[in-house]
């Protein structure tokens, strides 16, 4: 549970607001990968271009890199592009995850949810609101989220979904 703890560490300790179905999102994100955003190839490359062109200004962006797994990273447009990132060469990235990346199953997300459930993070919503959440995330078939409002009003997140290997080594990630 070591690697475990230090993602959602990481999560709620850069970010604001987080609400269950944050966590939801990072998990859902660090079982299936972008796996569900690519279903249109032209679509999905031209969504990154927009949402790049309509970037808001923050005045302190996330972290360039936000590990999900030991697999996966969310890569932060913000900082990438500020930093001379190439959107071509993340879409190529991106891509490749998506069809490379092997998918876990429900049953990962089930049993990551009970880990989650086990650590002190969990203890900053009252029982009854997880069980609630999860209940509504069963009804709907345990299907991909949005962030909520609030962290999306209070971090502007921006990113995708790559894995490590196509990441590690690069130098427009290592700064």
């Amino acid at each position: 549970m070591g690697e475990f703890d230090t993602v959602l560490a990481a999560h709620f300790e850069a970010y604001q607001a987080v609400h269950p179905q944050d966590v939801y999102k990072l998990l859902y994100q660090r079982i299936f990968g972008p796996e569900h955003l690519i279903d249109d190839v032209r679509a999905a490359k031209e969504g990154l271009y927009l949402e790049v062109i309509r970037l808001p200004e923050t005045p302190s962006p996330a972290p360039l890199l936000d590990p999900l797994s030991p697999l996966l990273y969310r890569v932060n447009l913000q900082p990438y592009i500020r930093g001379g990132g190439s959107i071509e060469v993340l879409w190529r990235i991106f891509r490749h995850t998506a069809r490379q990346f092997q998918p876990g199953t429900l049953v990962d997300l089930q049993r990551h949810w009970r880990l989650f459930l086990k650590t002190p993070w969990a203890t900053r919503y009252a029982p009854e609101v997880l069980e609630q959440f999860w209940q509504r995330m069963a009804t709907a078939n345990f299907s991909p989220v949005h962030h909520s409002r609030s962290y999306a009003e209070a971090n502007a997140p921006h990113y995708r979904v790559v894995l490590r290997s196509l990441v590690d080594g690069r130098s427009e990630f290592n700064r």
